[in-house]
């Protein structure tokens, strides 16, 4: 008797022909990170965080839309969120924060998980200065300087760190990540091979 069950890499829980473990980079992180991802992007096959997660060696994911006041007394004390209003080169004049704060949703839905958990609303932000374009390859942002879940860790942590090249073979390593996605979209492929003529 078959059965429909895909197979799943045991490391990743991910078909092998969309497995992570290659592109994972031992990453060495100075500031801590946390993700607080919402639901839907949990078991997305484009979702970045899991990359992101298993390359550095210090962050964790929590999962889910509304946060019990236990689980966020636990990370938020001299934390930060990265989210657009506030400025990297306001907090680096500073001392950094414990932690870094980072939500792993769309737009719409990072705005409603904010809403509903006011104690993370209140945080101090930090955002990108200046706006980075994005090299995501295989979703859509409605703006250029929209970035994936590990682009802007990665971005605020060489900020934030003051380590610009500590995290170039772990973008490096998502570019080719997101060259390998792009290999199953026919269309994204012949655009491509058009470039190569």
């Amino acid at each position: 008797m078959s059965s429909d069950k895909r197979e799943l890499c045991p490391e990743c829980d991910r078909p092998p022909a969309r497995c992570l473990c290659p592109y994972i980079l031992a990453t060495a992180n100075r500031i801590p990170l946390v993700i607080l991802q919402h639901p839907s992007e949990q078991k997305h096959p484009k979702n970045t965080a899991g990359l992101l997660c298993r390359s550095l060696q210090h962050c964790r994911i929590i999962t889910g839309e509304v946060f019990s006041h236990e689980c966020l007394a636990d990370i938020l004390p001299d934390a930060a969120l990265l989210y657009p209003a506030g400025s990297i080169g306001q907090v680096g004049a500073a001392p950094p924060p414990s932690r870094l704060i980072v939500v792993d949703a769309t737009w719409r839905k990072s705005r409603k998980m904010l809403y509903l958990n006011q104690a993370l609303a209140a945080l101090p932000r930090v955002s990108l200065v200046p706006a980075i374009p994005s090299r995501y390859q295989v979703r859509s942002a409605s703006q250029a300087h929209q970035l994936s879940t590990l682009e802007a860790s990665c971005y605020a942590l060489q900020q934030l760190e003051n380590e610009p090249k500590r995290y170039l073979p772990l973008l490096g390593a998502f570019d080719q990540y997101m060259t390998h996605l792009a290999s199953f979209d026919p269309y994204r492929r012949a655009a491509t091979e058009s470039r190569d003529v």
